[in-house]
């Protein structure tokens, strides 16, 4: 009887919390630490709404690149939106389309490029008013899914986007015309930009490397042990079956880390080798999502896995870690340039 009236309690307890709102969920958004990690607060009002961004998918974040106080959050399921006050507030500038990811134009921020899907189609959509009004500028055919676009910072009429089927596509004109550049037959999951390189980070094949206008790309992770060897043809056992976010150092490129359903890789050498961090978790609890590292200094390095997030102050020899009470995981973190002590994160949920 003793059990019975246990078992009941449980089933009462547990028919109450699946009826109460606040138990069930708790909120997604932008998350915000003012104090190096320590501390965090959720970020989620607009001018008209407290907590508007509370059950938006963060995709992607990036600051103005001529204001750091400008913020932009691209959302899986909210368009984008856009802090003028380091995100004491947010409004949208774009609506209805699914925002995998997004480029501002480094030398005219004003021009912005969303990429993603709406309309059982992939789009890439294009504004030079800061989100007042939006062209669309590409369209996929099908229901391939545009997931990441970069601009060149030296030229950033040439923009380069990477698709749901692995194609890379590149545009010399800002958007008015297009040519396929390569097909990896891998979902992209990062394109960028950088030190006059193109990068694109497939999902299961590893990291890709173009010195040109996205013309001839080297695998760089071709010394990493992956789920599926392409041109072997063979499986290997206890590998990387998904590479999931990078960070190429601003400026010493040869700085590389990649998340990943294993875990979290560095190389200091470009790719030549790669090293597993030594993160406080089990090894098959180790799928790492977002990557982040200070401006700074490079030693400052963030790193989550699902609603934890991994703090290291010596390039990832030793970590600390905070829990954070927040719906699904951390998707993405933001350091700021200037004060490395302030960091964003944006939160996935597929509630």
């Amino acid at each position: 009887m003793k059990n019975k009236k246990f078992f009941s309690a449980v089933f009462l307890l547990a028919l109450a919390a699946s009826c109460n709102p606040l138990v069930q969920s708790l909120p997604a958004g932008v998350i915000k630490s003012v104090d190096g990690g320590v501390d965090w607060q959720f970020a989620n009002d607009t001018a008209a709404q407290k907590g508007a961004l509370s059950t938006v998918n963060i995709s992607r974040m990036d600051f103005d690149p001529q204001n750091r106080q400008i913020i932009y959050a691209g959302s899986y399921t909210d368009g984008l939106y856009k802090s003028e006050d380091s995100a004491v507030t947010w409004s949208k500038i774009l609506s209805k389309i699914s925002v995998y990811d997004f480029a501002v134009n480094p030398l005219d921020s004003k021009v912005i490029y969303a990429a993603g899907y709406y309309a059982d189609h992939g789009r890439v959509l294009k504004t030079t008013d800061g989100g007042a009004s939006w062209n669309q500028v590409y369209n996929e055919e099908t229901s391939n899914t545009v997931r990441s676009i970069a601009v060149n910072p030296q030229n950033p009429n040439e923009v380069v986007i990477g698709t749901a089927s692995g194609s890379v596509i590149k545009s010399a004109d800002g958007g008015m015309t297009w040519q396929l550049a390569t097909n990896f037959d891998d979902r992209i999951n990062r394109v960028l930009w950088q030190n006059g390189n193109v990068y694109a980070l497939l999902k299961t094949k590893g990291l890709f490397k173009s010195t040109g206008f996205a013309d001839n790309f080297s695998d760089i992770t071709a010394s990493v042990n992956k789920f599926y060897n392409y041109t072997t043809q063979m499986f290997a056992a206890n590998a990387i079956g998904s590479f999931n976010q990078v960070y190429i150092d601003f400026t010493t490129p040869s700085l590389i880390y990649l998340s990943t359903d294993k875990g979290l890789y560095k190389t200091t050498t470009e790719g030549q080798t790669w090293q597993l961090q030594n993160l406080p978790i089990k090894p098959d609890k180790a799928d790492t999502r977002a990557i982040a590292v200070s401006r700074n200094s490079s030693n400052i390095v963030y790193t989550s896995i699902g609603s934890t997030i991994y703090k290291s102050l010596d390039g990832g020899g030793t970590w600390q870690t905070k829990g954070v009470s927040i719906a699904g995981f951390v998707n993405y973190l933001l350091d700021d340039p200037i004060l490395p002590q302030i960091i964003y994160a944006g939160i996935y949920t597929a509630q």
